[in-house]
């Protein structure tokens, strides 16, 4: 008999679902931190134009030296990206595509958008030069 009702004593324990009970602690709540976006800046070259290296010089807020990354060997019909990292650390870009060591064209500087962080260049066969920013 004492056996029967501990059976029964651990039965009406045990959850409907049959599995054990769960220990619940105290703890703070569950925080989910979003992070981020990048800043990217998509340069299309849709001339007939390839390039030996498209550079993109930029500056972040939170420091004052130019930074310059660079795709070597930019085929004539395609696209790159350049990831600048933080939206909100990116201040400045400038891009530029070279061959034999001439520049062929330049955005000048731009102004990062902290908002949009998504801006594309587009290379066309007439030596003009359009950008644009995404909008989200």
């Amino acid at each position: 008999m004492a056996v029967t009702a501990a059976c029964l004593a651990a039965l009406a324990a045990t959850p409907a679902s049959g599995h054990a009970a769960e220990t619940r602690t105290a703890s703070a709540p569950h925080v989910m931190m979003r992070q981020e976006k990048n800043y990217q800046v998509e340069v299309d070259n849709f001339s007939n134009q390839a390039f030996d290296e498209i550079a993109l010089a930029f500056t972040r807020n939170s420091t004052p030296v130019t930074q310059i990354l660079h795709q070597f060997n930019v085929p004539a019909s395609s696209v790159i990206i350049f990831d600048l990292g933080p939206c909100s650390d990116v201040k400045q870009y400038a891009v530029s595509g070279l061959v034999g060591g001439e520049r062929k064209f330049t955005t000048g500087d731009v102004d990062a958008d902290p908002v949009g962080c998504d801006d594309i260049v587009t290379i066309r066969n007439t030596a003009a030069l359009e950008m644009h920013r995404k909008v989200r």
